[in-house]
């Protein structure tokens, strides 16, 4: 097996090869033309470029898998050392429990009529009869217990992975090529901190089913298009702050004389800051209602607290404060393009001039186009409203092939893509926007952004349930909590914020 794996490893390494190869001949002929590329030449090294970064994080997950089989070879080796050493050289003990997940439904799989936090609360009350009772629900718990025994493990390696990779590859955007780990840890940016609060899997039972974390939001609530559109990267263990170097001052070349003095501009260093946080809630059931539910309404208050979660993660990428237990937000950076639309009468004419200024300063600034618009629904749909002298709409769906359309219609979701202006930039519905900004606390906000420049770390989602706490009233307690951090400041220049009075919502809308 572990031949087999490292063969693939080589394998993959020589393919990794032959992509990089593409990606430079991209760029061989513009460079010896000395030339910009071309659209089509961009297109074919953003294309290239994504291919490389998706092989990349299939080596970083084959290399896991050879570490993984190689540390599992190593422990064999000790443990045979050390039953040698004790004279146990026989075959294994055929009563020693062993444990191996296959295929095989789990206890609380997908599909099972089992509730865990039910089960749990059973064995901790030691009362309820309802699915088998006590014992089995204790049975049950046991079992699922030896299942993240195999498969907790096997999730740590391929997180740790994914983190290793995304590491990796925001080194080499960086520009530090193949430091690694190094750059952003072994130089001392980030704090470390090894608390019992901040280990991963402690609590015996208290770890809920995979298939349960795994689940996400509902559309109850608005979701986190913003914060799904941003540079999302797997945060790393045992991490309290991240730190960015970033350039601060760059360097200059000059023309020169014949045996004049060369221009020579010094380098200078900065570095930007993401300090880790915690988002979590709770929410006290009683046991009751969790015994005789006819449905298992303990995963749907799991349901809504995660939706609850994606709302509020995405409010503190947009507006957190950056102080205190906040994340800083896209619209509290200092030095970000600044766009006022100050109309008491607002129309979509007037509107489209700075709508066009927020993607062009990040152009002109950035040296890099806006990839996203961010607008309020209220905005959008007002905008979509909006008709010429002639009584037709300004806004066009996309098929139509209009021939005068500020912007185009691609959709009509309730949040996510929905339109494209026609410079380039797609308009993206972002329902958590604030409407209660401005003087008179009635305005909203239209955000453009370089998404790419603002990255989100976010760790693996964290719950356990306690009923010790509130057993006295036959009571237990669900819990939710992640870690996340936030680095909208990396490049202030790739964010544009249209205000003024011409951003408060129109009635109706």
């Amino acid at each position: 097996m572990l031949e087999f794996l490292r063969q693939q490893l080589q394998e993959l390494l020589a393919k990794r090869a032959a992509l990089e190869s593409e990606l430079t001949a991209v760029l061989e002929k513009p460079k010896a033309e000395s030339r910009n590329l071309t659209e089509e030449e961009r297109s074919a090294f953003d294309a290239a470029a994504a291919a490389l970064r998706a092989h990349d994080a299939e080596i970083a997950e084959a290399r896991a898998r050879v570490e993984e089989v190689e540390a599992a070879q190593q422990r064999r080796a000790n443990a045979d050392q050390l039953a040698a050493k004790l004279g146990q050289t026989g075959p294994e003990d055929p009563h020693r429990p062993r444990v191996e997940v296959l295929s095989e439904p789990t206890q609380y799989g997908r599909g099972r009529r089992h509730s865990y936090w039910l089960d749990l609360a059973r064995t901790e009350l030691n009362r309820g009869d309802g699915d088998g009772g006590v014992q089995a629900a204790r049975e049950r718990l046991q079992r699922h217990a030896q299942e993240l025994d195999v498969d907790l493990p096997k999730r740590e390696q391929r997180r740790l992975a994914r983190a290793r990779g995304d590491l990796e590859q925001l080194d080499r955007d960086l520009g530090h090529h193949r430091r690694g780990l190094e750059s952003l840890f072994e130089r001392g940016a980030p704090e470390q901190r090894v608390a019992p609060n901040r280990t991963d899997g402690q609590g015996g039972y208290f770890v809920p089913p995979l298939w349960l974390i795994d689940e996400y939001i509902d559309f109850a609530r608005f979701g986190s298009p913003i914060a799904n559109s941003v540079r999302n990267l797997t945060l790393p263990p045992g991490t309290d702050s991240i730190n960015v170097p970033k350039v601060a001052t760059g360097t200059q070349t000059g023309m020169q004389a014949d045996g004049g003095a060369v221009t020579s501009v010094d380098l200078t260093d900065t570095f930007v800051s993401a300090p880790v946080k915690t988002l979590a809630g709770q929410q006290d059931i009683a046991l009751q209602l969790l015994d005789q539910s006819p449905i298992s309404f303990d995963e749907v208050v799991f349901a809504d607290l995660l939706a609850d979660y994606a709302m509020r993660k995405e409010l503190q990428i947009i507006a957190g404060t950056g102080t205190g237990t906040q994340l800083k937000g896209l619209l509290t950076v200092a030095g970000i393009n600044a766009v006022t639309y100050t109309d008491a009468d607002p129309t979509l004419p007037e509107m489209w001039v700075p709508w066009v200024q927020s993607v062009s300063q990040i152009f002109t600034k950035r040296k890099m186009p806006a990839t996203a618009t961010f607008v309020h629904p209220a905005i959008w749909y007002w905008a979509c409203s909006q008709l010429d002298g002639n009584s037709r709409p300004l806004i066009l769906p996309e098929q139509h092939g209009p021939f005068n359309a500020l912007a185009l219609q691609t959709g009509e979701a309730a949040e996510g893509p929905v339109g494209r202006l026609t410079v380039g930039t797609p308009v993206i519905l972002a329902g958590n926007m604030p409407t209660n900004l401005g003087a008179a606390t009635n305005e909203t906000r239209t955000i453009t952004l370089r998404t790419s420049d603002q990255y989100l770390w976010e760790g693996g989602m964290r719950s356990r349930v306690l009923s010790e706490v509130l057993s006295g009233t036959l009571q237990v307690r669900l819990q939710v909590y992640n870690y996340l951090a936030f680095m909208p400041d990396r490049r202030a220049e790739s964010i544009s914020v249209i205000s003024g009075t011409g951003m408060i919502p129109q009635a109706g809308f």
